[in-house]
């Protein structure tokens, strides 16, 4: 055996790049998050490393003959000359490009009706929401408390569907993305919520580490855990996996309870988008690695436009801190402050 190292840019694509260099038998031992990457540490065997390195001959001899040929000398090219750039030809260049440009501007507008809101939009655009939504948000008006009350009128979109906590909760989502942690601070909340006893059980994790891991959270919180199974009286079940297919959701035990997916919530639209339009039907979404200073206004407009629930906030990595649930009081504040910041930016002639 013998420990590799795999950096992408997501988990997902890290995950899928093990998987294909060292075989679908390779273990997870760690993943970590460093600036815009993920790396993944695995465990591999050496012996079918080795086979894989190994060089076939006939590839040997035809690199060993294209380098020979490298080698040759080669008379030397005629230099090029090229004429000297004019002053002047940049200027017009630089003109041509910003002509280019309110053009588009111009053709942006006038396929809309008119220039109403062109700038905001393109700004919303630029935080990852898409055009759809954007324009959804601005037909609200071009206040930031306009669009912030309409972004959480469509999270908490949630029509003859149990509040948060009246059943049992199902957590999945991608693995190391926080999912435990915020599993044991619903646990928590639900339970002092409802006055019973905070009970929370896993359904299958593989990674190694992870029976341990759960268990110790557990008793850090003070929270009566099982393993393997759904105990009696289970507020949450951990779900593990380590991608779509790996979700459990198709076992028949846990098919009366509700299903939350659980995602970071740095996590880019795009990744986001084929998680929500994986997992049908979802009670709503729990966002990990929450942080007010940071908020993901295109990963909330993802959510947004498929009326997807926005169900609980985790803030912290400690077990024993309350699951936030999002309202005007906690998410209202932040997501209009976001606003205010990104439409800012879109007026024009701001520095």
């Amino acid at each position: 055996m013998r420990i590799e190292r795999v950096v992408a840019s997501t988990f997902n694509d890290a995950s899928e790049r093990s998987r294909r260099l060292y075989g679908p038998d390779v273990l997870l031992i760690s993943s970590s998050r460093v600036g815009d990457s993920h790396e993944l540490l695995v465990c591999t065997d050496e012996s079918s490393v080795e086979d894989q390195d190994a060089v076939d001959p006939v590839l040997g001899e035809a690199f060993v003959a294209a380098m020979q040929e490298e080698l040759v000398p080669r008379p030397p090219r005629p230099a090029v000359i090229r004429p000297p750039v004019d002053a002047d030809d940049g200027q017009a260049l630089v003109g041509l490009i910003r002509r280019e440009l309110q053009a588009l501007e111009m053709r942006l507008a006038s396929s809309s009706g008119n220039g109403h809101g062109l700038h905001q939009k393109m700004a919303l655009l630029e935080q990852g929401m898409s055009a759809a939504y954007a324009t959804r948000l601005i037909e609200t008006g071009l206040a930031p408390a306009a669009m912030a009350g309409r972004l959480l009128e469509d999270l908490d979109r949630s029509p003859a569907r149990p509040a948060f906590g009246d059943r049992t909760a199902v957590f999945v989502g991608p693995a190391a993305g926080g999912k435990t942690t915020a599993a044991m601070q619903a646990t928590r909340s639900i339970a002092e919520t409802r006055l019973v006893p905070a009970v929370v059980s896993a359904s299958r994790d593989l990674r190694p580490g992870a029976r341990e891991k759960f268990f110790a959270m557990a008793d850090a919180g003070r929270i009566e855990s099982s393993w393997g199974g759904v105990a009696s009286g289970t507020l949450v079940v951990d779900a593990g996996g380590y991608g779509l297919d790996d979700l459990m959701v198709e076992r028949p035990e846990l098919a009366d309870y509700d299903l939350y997916l659980c995602i970071p919530a740095y996590l880019n639209r795009t990744t986001a988008a084929r998680w929500l339009d994986g997992i049908r039907p979802l009670a709503g979404v729990i966002l990990t690695h929450w942080s007010e200073a940071e908020v993901p206004l295109g990963l909330l407009g993802c959510m947004a436009e498929r009326g997807v629930r926005l169900a609980g906030l985790s803030i912290s990595s400690d077990p024993t801190v309350a699951l936030t649930l999002p309202s005007s009081a906690t998410l209202g504040g932040p997501v209009r402050i976001a606003l205010e910041l990104t439409l800012d930016i879109a007026q024009p002639g701001a520095g």
